[in-house]
C-alpha cells in the first residue's frame, strides 16, 4: 500500500533531483556559451588580421609607422588606415611591442593574434605623398633620389630607401573579452 507519507518522500527527492539537474543545466549552459562567444571572437580577430595582410594594409601601416618624419602626420594615417578597417569592439593593436591602436581595451587578454609582416617590395626609393588629409606611399620604385622627390606634385612627399635588409615586423592583435 502507498500511503500519503511515501507520496510525500517521493515528492520531495523528485524536487530536490530536479533542482539540482537545473543548476546543473545552467552551469553547463553558461560554459557553453562563453566558449562560443570566445571561439567567435577569434575568429573574428583571425579573420581581421587575415583581411589587413592581404590587403597590404599592415605593410603600408608599417612603413607609414617606421618612416615618420617626426611630425606625426605619417603615424595618424598608419593609424587611420587600420582604425577604419578593425572591425573589433575590444582590441589593442601592436607593431613590435608599440601600441597604435587601443580601443576599449581593458588591459586584460584570453588570446591575441600575431602577424609577421616581411615586406614584399623591391629594394629601392619609395615615396610617401599626399597631404595633411590624405597620405599614400606609391607602388612605384625609383632608382634614384631625384627621381623620386619629382615624381609627385603634393603638400608631403618623402623619399625613403627600402633596403632587403629590413627585417620583419611583428604585429600583435589583442582582443578583449
Amino acid at each position: 500500500m502507498i500511503f500519503d507519507s511515501d507520496l510525500l518522500i517521493g515528492t520531495i527527492i523528485l524536487m530536490v533531483g530536479m533542482g539540482y539537474w537545473t543548476v546543473s543545466l545552467a552551469d553547463h549552459n553558461d560554459i557553453y556559451m562563453d566558449a562560443v562567444q570566445n571561439e567567435y571572437q577569434f575568429d573574428k580577430g583571425i579573420s581581421t588580421m587575415e583581411l589587413l595582410a592581404s590587403s597590404g594594409m599592415l605593410q603600408d601601416a608599417v612603413l607609414l609607422y617606421y618612416f615618420d618624419s617626426g611630425d606625426g602626420a605619417m603615424k595618424n594615417k598608419a593609424i587611420q588606415l587600420l582604425n577604419e578597417s578593425i572591425r573589433l569592439n575590444n582590441y589593442k593593436l601592436q607593431i613590435d611591442n608599440n601600441t597604435i591602436l587601443s580601443k576599449n581595451f581593458n588591459g586584460s587578454s584570453s588570446y591575441y593574434i600575431i602577424a609577421t609582416v616581411a615586406l614584399n617590395r623591391s629594394e629601392g626609393w619609395y615615396v610617401i605623398y599626399g597631404n595633411d588629409n590624405d597620405v599614400n606611399i606609391s607602388n612605384e620604385r625609383y632608382a634614384d633620389y631625384s627621381e623620386a622627390r619629382n615624381a609627385y606634385n603634393t603638400d608631403i612627399k618623402m623619399p625613403v630607401y627600402y633596403s632587403k635588409n629590413t627585417t620583419s615586423s611583428k604585429i600583435k592583435l589583442y582582443i578583449g573579452g
